[in-house]
C-alpha cells in the first residue's frame, strides 16, 4: 500500500471540488470531515454487504458515503462500491478511476448518454460526480477500493432481479471485501412489497440469503432533486420530508430497525438538492 499517499489523502478529508463540466463548474461543497471511526458501529464496518438506501438527488448522501469510505479506509478495509448506474457505464467508470482527475477526464466521463439524458433524476448530480472523484482520489492514495455499476435499462421486477444478480456476482468475486451498495430506497427494502406494489421483490429482498445490512436514509427535512413525472421539466428541486427523523439522532448510524423494511438508519441531517452535473 502507498502508505504515505494514503495518509495524505485521508488527512485532506477527500472532499475537494471536481474539475467539472459546464453547469457544474465552480460549484464547491464545504469540506466535510472523514467520519470518526468510533462513530461507526462494528456491525456496519464488518457487514459483508452494506446497503445505503437513499433518495436520489441530495448533496448530503454522497458526502455521508465518502465520509464512511474514508473511515473504512483508515481501518484498512477492502471495499467494492456499487452504484445505481447502468452496467453499460462500467468502461467509462473504469477509465475515470484510472485517470488523474483532470478537467478532460471529467468531460470524457460525463460525456456518455446517461449523464446527458433528458430525465435527470439525481443519480447524475454534481455531488455524485464529486463522489466519483473522491473515490478516484482514495484509489490514487492507496485504498483498495473498486467501483461497479449494477443497474440496467430494464424496468419493474426485472430491474431489481438484475441488480441483485450484479450484487451477488460482486460478492462471489470479492471474498474478504466489503460490498457497499448505494441504491434507491425502494431497491433496498428487506421485506416483500411496498406501498406502491405489494408484490415487489427488491434487490435486497432477493439477496436475503447473503444477510445484507440495509440502512435507510434519515434526514431533518430539506430538499431533493426529484422527478415527479415523465417529462424533463418534472425534474427539479423540491421539498422533501418523507425521510425526516424526529428527534434527530445523536450519531450517524442507528441499528434500531425503523420498520421491518430496514435494519437501521443512516442520518444525514437537513438535505439540499444539487443540480445535474451536466446541464441540458
Amino acid at each position: 500500500m502507498k502508505s504515505g499517499l494514503l495518509a495524505a489523502t485521508l488527512a485532506a478529508c477527500l472532499w475537494f471540488p471536481v474539475a467539472q463540466p459546464s453547469a457544474a463548474m465552480g460549484m464547491v461543497a464545504d469540506a466535510p470531515l472523514c467520519m470518526e471511526v468510533d462513530t461507526v458501529p462494528g456491525a456496519v464496518l464488518d457487514a459483508p454487504l452494506l446497503v445505503f438506501g437513499e433518495v436520489h438527488g441530495t448533496r448530503e448522501v454522497p458526502a455521508f458515503l465518502i465520509g464512511y469510505l474514508c473511515a473504512a479506509a483508515k481501518q484498512q478495509r477492502r471495499i467494492t462500491l456499487a452504484v445505481e448506474f447502468p452496467s453499460s457505464e462500467q468502461s467509462a467508470i473504469d477509465a475515470f478511476m484510472a485517470g488523474r482527475g483532470t478537467p478532460q477526464d471529467a468531460e470524457q466521463f460525463t460525456g456518455t448518454a446517461f449523464w446527458r439524458r433528458p430525465l435527470q433524476d439525481g443519480r447524475t448530480s454534481v455531488d455524485m460526480l464529486r463522489l466519483f472523484e473522491n473515490v478516484r482520489a482514495l484509489r490514487a492514495g492507496g485504498t483498495d477500493i473498486k467501483l461497479i455499476a449494477i443497474d440496467s435499462n430494464a424496468s419493474g421486477a426485472r430491474r431489481d432481479a438484475l441488480m441483485a444478480e450484479h450484487l451477488r456476482a460482486a460478492l462471489r468475486q470479492g471474498p474478504g471485501r466489503q460490498l457497499v451498495a448505494l441504491i434507491g430506497g425502494l431497491h433496498a427494502i428487506r421485506s416483500k412489497g411496498t406501498r406502491f406494489n405489494p408484490q415487489q421483490e427488491s434487490a435486497v429482498y432477493l439477496l436475503a440469503d447473503q444477510r445484507p445490512l440495509s440502512l435507510t436514509v434519515g434526514t431533518a427535512g430539506g430538499t431533493a432533486w426529484v422527478c415527479q413525472g415523465g417529462a424533463p421539466a418534472s425534474c427539479h428541486a423540491t421539498a422533501w420530508d418523507i425521510n425526516r427523523v424526529t428527534p434527530a439522532p445523536a450519531t450517524p448510524f442507528s441499528l434500531v430497525p425503523p420498520s421491518p423494511q430496514f435494519d437501521g438508519v443512516f442520518f444525514v441531517g437537513a438535505t439540499t438538492a444539487p443540480p445535474p452535473a451536466v446541464a441540458n
